[in-house]
């Protein structure tokens, strides 16, 4: 009958109905719960291949944020030790200033020269002993040492941090030669400087040639080097040592120029120097010479900046003798030089001329032109001074010492530099990283993330079909039997 047959077709519509209406609601069940659109290659397969990418894109950037962080906090401690050593190189180069002066007892050398020696020692340990991970840091060996800082094959970064040792620290300095005191004349004789003698310094690979002239002074070529150290990373300093002393046990009075500039008369011998010492020192202003007493009984004479100096015997006796002296202020060089009364057939007068020292923090060679016996440099490759190695045990030395400290505390100052550098570079790196994580997370987000909006009203419109599609399937059913029954009256 056709009234069955609608019924039954209806029941069939309302059983697909609710058969669409449960796909539909334990699919936006499905995604509400997991808070994923995309849960198999079914929903989305080009959607999940896309995020698998992405996700595995995230891992790696997450472990090479993890890497640059280590990195970061490696190089923060190798700056924090470096730090301590800069303080400590600075504590030291204070004692030397200290110990550069002659004013002070010999019990105040002592405790200068021990707190140094133990700077020393704990700058040593320092750089034996500061480690990240088990890595020393500073000994030296931490060396090409590679980090990396992307997801992709040789998106890395190389540390090498260079040893802070002080035997390794300090500067590379080479004295040059120190001519013997010229032969006595009525008339000094002319500094032996000649045109020829010019010096050529070669760093990083370029030369450059200081222009050396005839009669110029120690004082004069180190102002030439001086000034072009900005292209040559080399310094110089100059400094000028004689002995004047008396031949004579019995004391003697003696008038001498120093610089053209004449002394009062003083009592000399070879015992007793105190009345020249005082005398030398009351004109030092004009001459720019210092004298000192030495613990031989002679007068240390000292230009500072290795101006040459002239002495003339303008007195009566013919005892009074000059000698050369290194820049060490200790040791003599050639013969001593006797200055015989002054006049007109004597010889009365001679010149000392200053020594050159040449320093930088890096290594660099030199080449002395002309004749050596004439030259300020010596040719070669200077090695290094090491902090290690310097000596407060007298005012000389601790002077000298003051280029050596400086050349330390610039070389823990490049690798400082050098570590602040590539802590910049490795904050940037990680800014990025973290960046790139929050956009791949994003684009995952937009691909495989469910909208809860979207998903909420899905599932409220499938529930209602099935309630619709159930009371449907409700009402065909009693069709159904209605029509059942009017045959069985029927019947």
């Amino acid at each position: 009958m056709q009234i069955y047959t609608s019924a039954y077709s209806m029941a069939g519509q309302a059983i697909q109905g609710i058969n669409r209406a449960q796909d539909q609601i334990e699919q936006s069940m499905n995604k509400l719960s997991t808070g994923k659109k995309v849960s198999s290659g079914a929903d989305d397969a080009l959607g999940l291949a896309m995020a698998t990418r992405l996700s595995a894109q995230i891992q790696s950037l997450a472990a090479a944020t993890s890497n640059t962080s280590s990195a970061l906090s490696l190089l923060e401690t190798a700056d924090t030790a470096l730090d301590e050593v800069s303080d400590m190189i600075n504590r030291i180069r204070e004692l030397a200033v200290q110990a550069s002066s002659d004013a002070i007892s010999s019990t105040d050398r002592t405790t200068i020269v021990n707190e140094a020696a133990q700077l020393e020692a704990e700058i040593e340990s320092i750089a034996a002993n500061a480690s990240f991970n088990n890595d020393r840091l500073l000994a030296g060996s931490f060396s090409g040492r590679q980090i990396q800082t992307g997801t992709n094959a040789g998106e890395t970064l190389s540390i090498s941090i260079a040893s802070s040792a002080p035997a390794v620290l300090g500067s590379y300095t080479s004295t040059g030669p120190t001519r013997a005191a010229l032969t006595a004349a009525q008339t000094a004789g002319t500094n032996s400087t000649v045109d020829g003698n010019d010096i050529a310094l070669t760093a990083s690979g370029s030369t450059t040639t200081i222009d050396v002239a005839d009669t110029d002074s120690a004082k004069t070529v180190a102002a030439k080097v001086n000034a072009v150290s900005h292209i040559t990373q080399v310094n110089a300093e100059a400094q000028t040592y004689a002995l004047l002393f008396s031949t004579n046990a019995s004391s003697a009075n003696y008038t001498i120029s120093v610089n053209g500039n004449a002394t009062s008369a003083f009592a000399i011998s070879s015992s007793d120097v105190t009345d020249a010492v005082a005398k030398i020192n009351l004109i030092s202003a004009t001459t720019g010479i210092t004298a000192s007493a030495t613990t031989a009984n002679q007068v240390l004479l000292h230009d500072a900046d290795g101006d040459d100096i002239t002495i003339e015997n303008a007195g009566a006796g013919g005892d009074i003798d000059v000698q050369a002296v290194q820049s060490n202020g200790a040791t003599t060089q050639g013969s001593e030089v006797s200055l015989e009364v002054g006049g007109s057939t004597n010889n009365d007068a001679t010149r000392v001329i200053g020594t050159l020292r040449l320093y930088s923090d890096s290594a660099f060679s030199i080449s002395q032109s002309g004749d050596a016996n004439t030259g300020y440099a010596t040719t070669g490759t200077p090695s290094i001074s090491a902090l290690s190695a310097i000596d407060l045990s007298s005012a000389n030395s601790a002077s000298s010492a003051l280029a050596v400290i400086d050349g330390a505390t610039n070389q823990i100052s490049t690798i400082r530099g050098y570590i602040g550098a590539l802590e910049s570079r490795l904050d940037f790196s990680s800014s990025l990283l973290a960046r790139q994580i929050e956009n791949f997370t994003l684009a995952r987000s937009n691909i495989e993330d469910t909208d809860f909006a979207f998903e909420s009203a899905a599932l409220a419109k499938a529930m209602v079909s099935q309630q619709v599609n159930t009371a449907l399937l409700a009402q065909a059913n009693a069709g159904a039997s209605l029509v059942m029954k009017l045959l069985d009256d029927a019947a």
